[in-house]
């Protein structure tokens, strides 16, 4: 045993005290803490300035009504709060109502005057643009040098279009307030399902967040992937370039394979965990300060841990197994390449168990290790969850899976380590297992 920590701690620190591993586990505390640090000191600090909108209002009957829109935008809650400025003003000009030139001059004047910085935008309202049949002149262009800031021209295209319906109504003899109070009603709100205590009290639903029943397991599963991606294939390189380097023949006089196999094994789980763990943590953090943390089913930590480490444990000694047969990198692609399709698989359909968590397809695939390592977590992320029989059985399933594939790798290991040559074909490979001795 103490080998074996001997070899799991070389090994690990060969890769954790790495400038691109430090680095990747300072990513998630400048995302979250970046968030956080805009949210208190940058969230109050918007661009203020006003827009100026030039308005080629060809129909004239449009310009009066959007102008006094503007006013109240302009006292609104979304531009002023408790007296203060918390966005931009809009402030719009009319270009003209009598003569106005050619529309080629038009457009050229008037972008010229955004290129100098005289004003933000313009926009060019057709004389059809109000009549229900429309015409040749049935347009409401805007046009700017700014294409990401989008207030000015959402604003400009709901207003006249309330507006021109306004008028539309009047004109047809309606009250449009009174068909909008007659056609109005509530948008659909989702709940979770009411419970009662121990007490006898009742827990009251809460509003049910569609990001989070799509992100969390997303989210949770890409981590999955991501360690298990980062931790287990640095195992392939270093069981080839020790074999290259002969250096494995020397490690062989002082311990046996297995014990040597079991140290790289263990070095590849505490990367993983070290890396998910730090990455969890930051999370939580985040979370935690927008409220959020409700979003996270109860205990989907604590498995994610327990399928990370069955994870960990299978592809690792798949790839130590495998990579111990190889003679150089170049024949090794061959053989992590079948590996990382079986990783891959479950990453895909994850949209598919997300949408029915419970359906037939999620439910196989999460009993068939060793796919169900991602696909169970993705689905004890989606509220209920699987039913219990069905966690522990995968778990099971994994459990035992892992075991053979860690005693197939070790007798593999064990012979592949030592050889030379030709690199063996899947059908020796399985011969090595297998035979006797």
């Amino acid at each position: 045993m103490r080998k074996i920590i001997a070899i799991a701690v070389t090994e690990y620190r060969s890769i954790v005290l790495t400038k691109s591993f430090l680095f990747s586990l300072l990513i998630p505390f400048l995302l979250y803490g970046g968030m956080i640090f805009a949210g208190i000191f940058l969230g109050d600090k918007t661009d203020l300035e006003d827009r100026t909108l030039v308005l080629v209002d060809r129909t004239g009957v449009l310009l009066d009504p959007l102008t006094e829109a503007n006013k109240e935008r302009n006292r609104s809650s979304s531009v002023m709060k408790e007296g203060k400025q918390v966005g931009p003003k809009f402030v719009i000009e009319s270009y003209g109502e009598m003569s106005l030139p050619e529309t080629n001059e038009l457009l050229v004047e008037l972008s010229d005057k955004v290129r100098d910085g005289e004003i933000f935008a313009f926009a060019i309202i057709g004389g059809d643009y109000p009549d229900p049949e429309g015409g040749e002149d049935d347009y409401l262009h805007y046009y700017s040098n700014s294409p990401t800031f989008n207030r000015l021209p959402d604003w400009l295209s709901r207003t006249v279009k309330d507006q021109i319906e306004d008028q539309r109504f009047k004109d047809a003899g309606y009250d449009q307030k009174e068909i909008s109070i007659l056609t109005s009603h509530n948008q659909l709100e989702r709940f979770n399902l009411a419970e009662v205590d121990e007490e006898g009290n009742l827990i009251e639903p809460e509003e049910e967040s569609q990001i989070a029943a799509f992100l969390i397991p997303v989210g949770l599963v890409m981590l999955l992937f991501i360690s298990i991606q980062m931790s287990t294939p640095v195992l392939l390189n270093s069981v080839i370039e020790e074999k290259m380097q002969r250096i494995a023949e020397v490690l062989l006089s002082s311990v046996t394979p297995l014990q040597l196999l079991w140290g790289k094994l263990v070095a590849g789980v505490g990367v993983g965990l070290t890396f998910s763990t730090v990455y969890l943590i930051s999370l939580s953090f985040s979370l935690r300060y927008f409220e959020k943390l409700q979003w996270v089913p109860p205990g989907t930590y604590i498995w994610f841990f327990i399928f990370l480490l069955v994870g960990l444990l299978t592809y690792g000694s798949l790839f130590a197994g495998l990579s111990s047969v190889c003679q150089d990198i170049k024949d090794s692609q061959n053989f992590a390449g079948t590996i990382v399709v079986i990783l891959v698989i479950p990453l895909m359909l994850t949209m598919v168990t997300i949408e029915a968590p419970n359906g037939p397809l999620a439910t196989t695939l999460s009993l068939i290790p060793p796919i169900s390592v991602m696909t169970m977590l993705s689905r004890l992320a989606v509220p209920p969850g699987p039913p219990e029989w069905q966690i522990y059985f995968s778990l099971a399933m994994n459990i035992i899976f892992t075991t053979c594939v860690v005693w197939g790798s070790s007798r593999l290991f064990r012979i592949g380590i030592l050889s030379q040559g030709k690199t063996p074909t899947w059908k020796e490979i399985i011969r090595w297992i297998f035979q006797r001795g």
